[in-house]
């Protein structure tokens, strides 16, 4: 790879954040400014000039689909190697799992879901008919991610505003009780495996090291996501090395109902001094009236990526408007979309962007009464298509190695291709595209452990797709 080459193309302040040798480096992105492109392009960057090497950089996601786009993008700009990028929960299991097997001991007992150990000890307590176990879970959740225990959960939740559907001392109880279920059975959930993994790293000097010499240069993407308990162990696996580049947007933390702390990013000269920013203002996606409508909507803003400047011509200006709930909000998109046809555009002219599955039920109700032909572009979560369900099924058949299994898979891929004519239907090109992601996550979890087994790696899978 040729640096100058990766620098193409890119603006003065991104070529600043792709090439400064600043360490710790924080880049506040707004949305539509380049952010992936200028990650990418940085990790393709340092690993050009020799000051990174691929097999030991870390990129650090919040889903599969971004490790994955990631690493596609590096794939392109010509880096060889296994750059190892996931999320942080399927990043922990990996290597704990690595760690326990070392050490003769085995992996722990993954528990997937809290509802059932949860439904129980709702029902125990009498609250059957005030409290749905996944609130508590959510409770949990928040909480664990704050690194708080039951015993703390009353006062924090009192200090966050916390307000859920039973009184937070029978929450407490709840989570008490929950995790004494939890030790009595020998099992961990997601978040343990970030805590745990933590612990190991800064009661185990040696493991410490092992981790710190495999990963040497971390990054993060949506760093305004990152949670306090994601942060110790982001600071477990970084030591005191300052190689660090976390990249966010202040303005797009929406997630603080789940624990996250945009905080992290906002007072990053605290948490990582000597550290520098640079900040990507321009923004390449949306009209300068699009801009307007959102500047307006955030508000001033003392940090963060400030105000967008616009790189797009003048469009449309856009039309908000407020419903009384979400049944109006539905038959007021079916009345808009029906105008715009009668006024001559085209019915696959237009979509409808909806942020949750629960949205898109009401809008399906609403463009049928209406009469407004439509169809969904959403579908069961990848573990649960019947192709993937298969093919897992097969795999925990034949226990053992999971290299073998994976070049299997991709010899009947490519066997598929091959006898398939042009004329393939979308039912099997989607058959395909799904046996070649599980393929291709498959050697993600090679990548975090060379020795991986059929066993590991189906474990594996629910704790990186825990968000799909």
């Amino acid at each position: 790879m040729d640096p100058a080459r990766l620098l193409e193309g890119l603006t003065p302040v991104q070529a600043e954040a792709v090439a400064t040798e600043a360490a710790p480096l924080r880049v506040l992105a707004g949305p539509g400014s380049g952010k992936t492109r200028v990650l990418t392009r940085r990790i393709a960057h340092r690993v050009a000039t020799g000051s990174a090497d691929a097999g030991h950089v870390l990129a650090l996601t919040f889903t599969r689909k971004a490790a994955g786009e990631l690493r596609s993008r590096l794939g392109r700009l010509g880096v060889r190697g296994t750059v190892v990028a996931g999320t942080f929960h399927a990043v922990a299991y990996a290597t704990l799992r690595r760690d326990e097997a070392d050490a003769g001991r085995l992996p722990p007992s993954l528990l997937t879901r809290k509802a059932g150990v949860l439904a129980r000890l709702v029902e125990r307590r009498g609250l059957g008919g005030a409290v749905r176990p996944g609130e508590v879970a959510a409770e949990i959740e928040w909480a664990k991610a704050r690194l708080v225990g039951p015993e703390g959960y009353v006062e924090a939740a009192a200090a966050a505003g916390r307000r859920p559907p039973v009184e937070v001392g029978e929450v407490a109880a709840l989570y008490r009780g929950y995790e004494d279920e939890k030790r009595r059975r020998g099992q961990v959930d997601f978040d343990d495996l970030l805590l745990r993994c933590a612990r190991r790293l800064e009661a185990d000097p040696e493991a410490a090291a092992r981790q710190r010499w495999r990963f040497r240069h971390l990054f993060v993407d949506e760093f305004q996501d990152v949670n306090p308990l994601q942060a110790r162990l982001l600071d477990a696996w970084r030591g005191d090395r300052p190689d660090l580049c976390v990249v966010g947007d202040p303005d797009q933390a929406i997630y603080a109902w789940n624990g996250a702390d945009a905080g992290l990013l906002l007072d990053f000269p605290r948490h990582f001094p000597g550290g520098q920013t640079v900040v990507l203002a321009d923004n390449f996606r949306s009209t300068p009236q699009v801009l307007a409508v959102a500047g307006a909507v955030l508000g001033p803003r003392a940090a963060g990526a400030g105000p967008l400047r616009p790189a797009r011509e003048a469009g449309a200006v856009p039309t908000v408007r407020r419903y009384a709930d979400a049944a109006a909000e539905a038959h007021g998109i079916a009345r808009a979309v029906e105008r715009r046809h009668r006024d001559g555009l085209a019915w696959s002219a237009m979509a409808v962007l909806v942020r949750t599955h629960a949205q898109s039920v009401v809008l399906e109700e609403a463009l049928a009464a209406a009469g407004v032909p439509h169809r969904v572009r959403s579908g069961p979560p990848f573990l649960r298509q019947p192709v993937v369900v298969g093919a897992l099924e097969e795999l925990a058949r034949r226990p053992g190695r999971l290299a073998p299994r994976l070049v299997d898979l991709e010899e009947d891929l490519r066997d598929a291709g091959e006898g398939a004519d042009t004329g393939a239907d979308d039912a099997e090109s989607a058959r395909r595209g799904l046996l070649a992601e599980l393929v291709r996550l498959g050697r993600e979890y090679e990548a975090l452990d060379p020795a991986a087994g059929t066993d590991g790696f189906l474990d594996w899978l629910a704790t990186a797709l825990r968000a799909d």
